[in-house]
């Protein structure tokens, strides 16, 4: 695994480095002692995966305190571009956001921290995105920053998205999540 810090503090590129033979392939998604190199929790306490149609948006998510997690997010299948927003109010960053495509291909996968909202958008028919959290779910806690509200533009012209994630709140620099 490479590690490639990003311009957001707690985001973080990994690079997996897949093995293929005449059988197919295989990847190592979480090494202990990798993470703990890099300063990353590696002990999840949950994890699902998604199957997306083409054009899907699913975000922008996040969990406050004291349920909030770290996130490790890759695709399993297909391709998405993966959008990540600091909401943190006192980082230097806040209101940035980073876009990255993971793949199947390239087999990417972003270590989302604490304080950053998380949405993608599929590029694929049935694309899988798996996540680990290092919290569970905890619906109390949940939050989400509307999609289209913090000046990042989306490459689809009709994107499908959920009522819950259609009516988030649009992004404001008032707003306190995380401070």
């Amino acid at each position: 695994m490479k590690f490639e810090p990003t311009d957001i503090a707690g985001l973080t590129v990994i690079h997996y480095q897949p093995f293929a033979d005449a059988r197919g392939g295989f990847v190592k998604t979480i090494h202990r002692e990798s993470f703990e190199q890099e300063g990353l929790e590696w002990q999840f306490a949950e994890s699902y995966f998604s199957i997306s149609a083409r054009d899907v948006i699913r975000g922008m998510h996040f969990q406050v305190p004291p349920h909030d997690h770290d996130k490790l997010v890759h695709v399993v299948k297909g391709s998405i571009i993966d959008v990540v927003l600091d909401i943190r109010n006192d980082a230097p960053t806040y209101g940035s956001w980073v876009a990255t495509l993971l793949n199947d291909e390239n087999r990417k996968a972003l270590y989302i921290g604490k304080g950053l909202a998380h949405g993608f958008l599929s590029l694929e028919p049935d694309t899988i995105v798996e996540y680990h959290t290092t919290t569970q779910q905890h619906k109390a806690c949940e939050g989400g920053v509307l999609w289209n509200s913090f000046g990042y533009e989306w490459p689809v012209a009709a994107p499908v998205l959920s009522e819950r994630d259609k009516g988030f709140a649009a992004f404001s620099h008032a707003q306190t999540w995380f401070a």
